[in-house]
């Protein structure tokens, strides 16, 4: 089979390279998550270099206003690769629709995992300038792959579209609070002005397109940014702010996921007397 273009917008071209598809993303979500797990306890090659520090020893050393909790990020990584793994499962499977379904979203989730190694890489060298744009990018391809496919069945939205997405979010709010070295007092206050943004950005997705994975996923993440920030200074407005954005987020998520969840239910007692019949 020749190889072609696998971020081709035809999603019968997607199919048709399957092969493509089995390849780049095995090898990107390899090349993301050895990367994340070895820089996550080592430092990069020449760790007496200036800046060069692992994932979270350099986080320990520039503390700001959108530090997250260590723990709720490798929590929320080590979720996001498992279900990742599911989805590289269903390109090898002999489901054609499974198969389908999976490679509309295949390039967006190799580009997701190619800019998150780059963030590493960039992050634990020091180069918060260019990292944030990698994650700026990130955010920009999957916020695009979002638009694209809002309706993607939950076992490849929740891996490919709606974790990736929502950690990219995050991060661009925590590296960006490095970059620019918010530690100073007008840029905490900036900060507790900015950390009301996650409402809107879960309450958008949640009001527009029902996505009640987005918003638990947005609600775990607050929580982590405000055990962080917990951690650094108790007597603080930004973990107070967190708690209460994590608390009101999560109950717009169950308004929304609590009536679904009863119509899918409701659905199949419905259909469960038809399909007694039909036996």
């Amino acid at each position: 089979m020749p190889w072609s273009n696998p971020f081709d917008r035809d999603r019968e071209v997607h199919y048709k390279n399957i092969t493509t598809y089995k390849v780049l993303t095995l090898i990107s979500l390899l090349l993301n998550v050895v990367a994340s797990v070895y820089y996550s306890s080592h430092y990069p090659e020449d760790p007496h270099k200036l800046g060069h520090n692992s994932i979270f020893q350099q986080s320990n050393l520039h503390p700001t206003p959108f530090t997250l909790s260590h723990v709720f990020v490798s929590i929320y990584w080590i979720t996001m690769w498992v279900l990742q793994a599911g989805y590289l499962w269903h390109l090898y499977s002999s489901n054609e629709d499974l198969k389908k379904a999976s490679t509309g979203v295949g390039s967006h989730f190799i580009l997701f995992n190619l800019f998150q190694f780059a963030w590493v890489f960039l992050w634990t060298r020091g180069h918060f300038f260019l990292s944030e744009l990698a994650l700026v990018l990130n955010f920009l391809q999957a916020a695009t792959l979002y638009v694209r496919n809002p309706t993607t069945p939950r076992f490849i939205h929740l891996p490919a579209v709606s974790l990736p997405l929502t950690w990219t979010f995050f991060a661009v709010m925590w590296n960006g609070a490095v970059m620019v070295h918010c530690h100073d007092l007008p840029c905490r206050i900036l900060a507790n002005i900015t950390i009301w943004g996650i409402a809107v950005y879960a309450g958008f997705f949640l009001v527009v397109f029902k996505d009640w994975s987005l918003g638990f996923a947005t609600a775990f993440l607050t929580a982590g940014l405000a055990v962080g920030q917990m951690a650094m200074k108790v007597i603080e407005l930004q973990w107070i702010f967190a708690f209460t954005i994590m608390s009101l987020v999560t109950v717009m998520t169950l308004v929304v996921a609590v009536p679904g969840l009863a119509n899918r239910s409701n659905d199949d007692r419905e259909r469960a007397p038809l399909l007694a019949d039909g036996n």
